[in-house]
């Protein structure tokens, strides 16, 4: 059970619901190809080989874009999900409280400290050598 009042977590569900409303506005107008320009419409259709690696560039900066957002919006879907479940506030891992805290700082965590740290070294990339 959270220790968490339902005063606090309505509180923290209305950010989270703004956010996610700005998110998917965001997404979405990011998506849209009517918004988009070619590099033929940037430099009027004389694109040279330079011109098209940087189009391909902010092509590629658009869609990590999109895909951080598409990440967080299913982050904050998971953390309302719980909220309407009663599960919100409650560690996926050992059960125990999140913390006020730590949901005012991070609205989403699923996980308490203890277990985000323990859960972070066992997923945690090994660094791979350049030889």
């Amino acid at each position: 059970m959270s220790n968490i009042s339902k005063k606090q977590i309505d509180a923290l569900q209305g950010i989270m619901e703004l956010e996610l409303a700005r998110l998917v506005k965001e997404t979405q107008k990011e998506m849209d190809p009517e918004l988009k320009k070619s590099i033929n419409d940037i430099d009027g259709g004389a694109a040279d080989v330079d011109d098209e690696a940087v189009a391909d560039s902010i092509v590629d900066v658009d869609n990590a874009m999109i895909g951080l957002h598409l990440n967080e919006i299913n982050d904050l879907n998971l953390a309302l999900d719980r909220i309407q479940k009663g599960a919100y506030g409650i560690c996926v891992d050992c059960s125990d409280d999140v913390g006020f805290n730590r949901l005012s700082a991070y609205p989403t965590a699923k996980r308490c400290i203890r277990c985000q740290t323990l859960h972070e070294k066992t997923f945690a990339s090994e660094p791979k050598s350049s030889y």
